[in-house]
């Protein structure tokens, strides 16, 4: 009886400690979004600083992402998440986004999917631009700054939508337009059977929409 006594206050106590070391939900999401960022960029119109016209020269630190998350609550994340969330998904996400987006973060890693963290937020210059002159003092090889929102998590913690932000310091080559490389992206994210978080949809457009 006694060693049957032992192994349920060891069993109780092992289930504690894993209770304690899981993660929030939220946590777990960011940490998968921060992984697709080199997927994110990919597939940024009108060709990604990846493509061989665009990319094939650039050095490793010149695309670098922002150590502190964005706010802000666009007209279309309403219309992203009506159209790839079932109705009662999409409300929630949208609640849960409200009116001015998830508060700003730290984000605590060095690095996510290989390019460096930096806090650049002291060069900010305006909402959607940065300081390029002051930053390259500072950073000299910094061309691309990849900035993410805070994930938006379901109820039941199930679904999540992400904002993606690429702000370009260069107009590329491909571009027609005046505006340097500026863009924004909303992603889905699911949870999947064996607790890790897959990205799916994913719509670009402008970043001041």
């Amino acid at each position: 009886m006694r060693i049957i006594g032992m192994l349920v206050v060891v069993a109780m106590a092992t289930a504690s400690s894993l209770v304690a070391q899981e993660r929030p939900v939220d946590e777990v999401v960011f940490t998968a979004a921060l992984a697709e960022v080199r997927h994110h960029l990919q597939g940024a119109p009108p060709a990604s600083p990846l493509h061989k016209w665009d990319g094939r020269d650039l050095p490793a630190e010149a695309i670098v992402v922002a150590q502190r998350t964005i706010d802000g609550a666009p007209n279309t994340f309403r219309s992203f998440v009506d159209e790839h969330f079932g109705t009662v998904i999409a409300n929630e996400l949208a609640e849960s986004h409200g009116e001015k987006g998830p508060a700003p973060r730290a984000i605590e890693q060095k690095t996510a999917a290989g390019f460096t963290v930096l806090p650049v937020q002291e060069f900010e210059s305006g909402r959607f631009d940065y300081d390029w002159s002051r930053l390259n003092q500072k950073y000299p090889l910094v061309r691309y700054v990849v900035r993410l929102s805070w994930p938006v998590v379901d109820s039941v913690g199930t679904y999540a939508a992400v904002r993606y932000e690429l702000i370009g310091r260069d107009q590329p080559s491909t571009a027609s337009a005046e505006r340097p490389w500026q863009h924004a992206s909303f992603a889905k994210f699911e949870k999947q059977s064996d607790g890790s978080w897959k990205r799916g949809a994913a719509v670009i457009g402008a970043l001041w929409n």
